[in-house]
């Protein structure tokens, strides 16, 4: 639309010199009004090369500033998705994160309780290990007593038994003695 509205601009002032020109001195400046005509046509052709050369250059940088903002587009678009799957990668790491530290948590509290059903199972078998050691004490004990009192008997027995022996000699003596008193010889 530019470029017409130059060229008609610039036609209609050539139009307007040639017209205005011719009129007055047409014979007088004949060669002169020619050489200015010749000299306008060449200054409209290279004008118009030159309009031509500027809608080329206009055309081509437009079609590289529409190449360029289709790149800039593509490249927003690829910074866009990196920024998604970076989103996306860190969600995840913070998931699993999470759910690492959620097991390792978990295994610790397990890990715990073992050790205190160990600790436990060991404070049993001391306290059961203390407890056959007092029933062991108490069954010594009891062998002892029942050991003393076997000797105490075993030496109360001999005791009786000796007596026994004294007395059963004492009755024979006194009965050999009425025997002998009494009988006849």
């Amino acid at each position: 639309m530019k470029k017409l509205t130059k060229t008609t601009i610039v036609s209609f002032g050539a139009t307007a010199l040639l017209l205005g020109g011719a009129g007055a001195g047409y014979a007088a400046s004949n060669w002169q009004g020619h050489a200015n005509m010749v000299q306008i046509q060449i200054n409209l052709y290279k004008l118009a090369n030159q309009l031509s050369k500027n809608k080329t250059d206009l055309t081509d940088a437009q079609q590289a500033l529409q190449q360029a903002n289709n790149t800039q587009a593509d490249l927003q678009n690829q910074l866009a998705q990196a920024k998604s799957d970076y989103k996306v990668l860190q969600d995840q790491r913070t998931a699993d994160q999470n759910s690492f530290n959620n097991q390792l948590a978990a295994k610790q509290t397990e890990i715990q309780q073992k050790i205190q059903e160990i600790e436990q199972k060991i404070q049993e078998g001391k306290d059961n290990v203390a407890n056959k050691q007092k029933e062991v004490d108490y069954l010594n004990k009891k062998v002892s007593d029942l050991n003393n009192q076997l000797t105490n008997q075993n030496q109360s027995t001999d005791a009786d038994m000796a007596q026994a022996i004294k007395d059963a000699q004492d009755t024979r003596d006194k009965s050999d003695q009425i025997v002998n008193q009494y009988v006849e010889k």
